[in-house]
């Protein structure tokens, strides 16, 4: 099996080979560039359902347009319309139909009440500068390189992440407030096959409610049923100015 990695929640996975980085601890960069590096070649549309909380569910519609230099989804559903653009070599930007850009507090604006904010889906602390290698671990019976990044000036201070060894691909990501207090999680607990590639089938996220602590958790699960590869998607869909 190879895997590629779709970020708009996050979105992450495509088709990539086995990933030879050398010496782990000296190349925590080129562990993250082979991550950003390792999507789809063409575009595909996605359904889905999110379990916002365990009783209530809605659908989602997913469409992904990968350029040479860009990746650009559109997650649209009942009252939502979103749209995030992941530059290969730059943060990514999020707008929202009826609201513009997303900037500033207005990137953890919530989908639906759910455990994700509208910044999570770009995982832009991929963009983080100085990544560092922390150690080797395994999650969800995978060998995994743990890498660290910090940030000022973004909603979180620090996030652990857990890259696959073999098709790195983000399997695991941890944030931390200001307090040095877990607020977020990201968990990808299966996959399934579009075409030529595999996607992330379940995704679950946890959110700390502020002012609370762990095991306090809100938790929300995205997952993925059918899917097109190819799908030719028309690039005038994705316009930022769609969505002033």
């Amino acid at each position: 099996m190879r895997i590629r990695q779709f970020f708009s929640v996050i979105l992450c996975f495509a088709v990539v080979a086995h990933a030879d980085v050398g010496d782990a601890p000296e190349q925590a960069s080129a562990i993250i560039r082979q991550v950003l590096d390792n999507r789809a070649a063409k575009d595909f549309s996605l359904k889905a359902r999110l379990f916002i909380t365990r009783d209530e569910v809605r659908p989602l519609e997913i469409l992904v347009r990968n350029t040479v230099d860009e990746t650009r989804t559109i997650y649209r559903g009942e009252g939502l319309e979103l749209l995030v653009v992941q530059p290969r070599a730059a943060a990514p930007r999020s707008y929202r139909r009826g609201l513009g850009e997303l900037t500033g507090a207005k990137r953890m604006e919530r989908v639906w009440n759910s455990s994700i904010a509208c910044y999570d889906l770009g995982f832009g602390f991929l963009h983080w500068p100085k990544p560092k290698w922390v150690e080797e671990a395994r999650t969800r019976g995978r060998t995994c390189d743990v890498i660290e990044v910090r940030a000022e000036g973004e909603p979180y201070l620090r996030v652990k992440m857990w890259i696959d060894r073999e098709y790195r691909a983000v399997l695991r990501a941890e944030a931390y407030d200001a307090d040095e207090a877990p607020v977020k999680r990201y968990m990808l607990t299966s996959v399934l096959r579009v075409g030529e590639m595999y996607v992330p089938r379940g995704m679950e996220f946890f959110h700390v409610p502020p002012g609370q602590a762990l095991p306090a958790q809100e938790r929300s699960r995205l997952e993925i049923y059918q899917g097109q590869y190819d799908a030719r998607l028309p690039a005038e869909w994705f316009a930022e100015q769609n969505f002033q």
